[in-house]
């Protein structure tokens, strides 16, 4: 059944560098989303571990971003909307350098059962800004993504993961769908929104759910949905786990049409990019 989760009214727990929410627990589910506070001059370190992560500058400017992988070290200057995605046993350290920091963690365990293409190397993490990444645009150019982690666009080396934001203009909705797991893959995978900005709902087989800011959307896998937003359109951080899953259009053939946003076909078109 789909789950609406409104992570405002979820208690804080004080840390050494400010504060702790839990907002996806792994006891129940795979994923592990928390929200960090960071006050301004203190440091948060995110240690090496076992598990794959994203680790996300949702408010606050001015952070120094340390990511250390197979023993070499890079410092970023990271401003809002920035990150860094780490494999296991990669760590950073985000500083709240130029004033108080919000972090979204998110974390998920290593996926096994795709082969992984090694010819580049083992995979590996990296810092990103995403408004530098490459953005796409759909059939009906209402909706824009931007993915963060996506082993298909080649950002990722790994199949644990997809990661990114997605922003509708009013009114704007996807297509009615579902996702299941790949005809390969034994482990259900696992779908959410995070509602950063806007109002509107999902839509479901049994009616509907009111969505605003704040609102973590659990989508589980075979559940049929559309995301559908008000005037205000829909800023929001959308990620599933593991990335071996298959997407099912209800009605629309070109639903999982989109384009790359500035680029050129040959024909006066942009190039076209088809979603899993």
């Amino acid at each position: 059944m789909i789950n609406v989760i409104d992570t405002k009214n979820l208690k804080s727990m004080p840390t050494s560098e400010g504060s702790l929410r839990q907002i996806l627990d792994p006891g129940k589910i795979r994923t592990e989303v928390s929200r960090y506070e960071v006050d301004a001059g203190k440091t948060h370190r995110v240690a090496p571990g076992h598990r794959t992560r994203v680790v996300y500058i949702l408010e606050g400017n001015g952070a120094d971003v340390t990511f250390t992988s197979a023993g070499k070290t890079s410092t970023h200057k990271a401003p809002r909307r920035s990150g860094v995605y780490l494999e296991p046993k990669e760590e950073a350290v985000f500083k709240a350098s130029g004033g108080p920091l919000v972090l979204l963690h998110v974390s998920v365990p290593k996926h096994t059962g795709k082969a992984i293409d090694t010819s580049r190397g083992a995979p590996a993490g990296y810092f990103f800004e995403e408004a530098k990444l490459q953005a796409l645009v759909d059939e009906s150019r209402l909706r824009t993504r931007t993915f963060w982690v996506n082993k298909e666009t080649g950002l990722s080396g790994s199949w644990d993961l997809q990661l990114g934001r997605m922003v509708y203009g009013p009114k704007g909705y996807s297509p009615r769908h579902m996702h299941t797991a790949s005809k390969t893959s034994s482990v259900t995978p696992e779908h959410f929104y995070f509602i950063e900005e806007g109002t509107g709902e999902v839509k479901h087989d049994n009616g509907s759910l009111p969505i605003g800011p704040g609102s973590m959307v659990f989508i589980p896998a075979g559940e049929w949905h559309s995301l559908v937003s008000s005037d205000s359109g829909f800023d929001y951080i959308e990620f599933q786990g593991p990335f071996d899953f298959s997407t099912t259009m209800a009605d629309d053939p070109l639903g999982k049409n989109w384009y790359v946003q500035g680029t050129d076909d040959g024909t006066g078109k942009p190039k076209l990019w088809v979603q899993s």
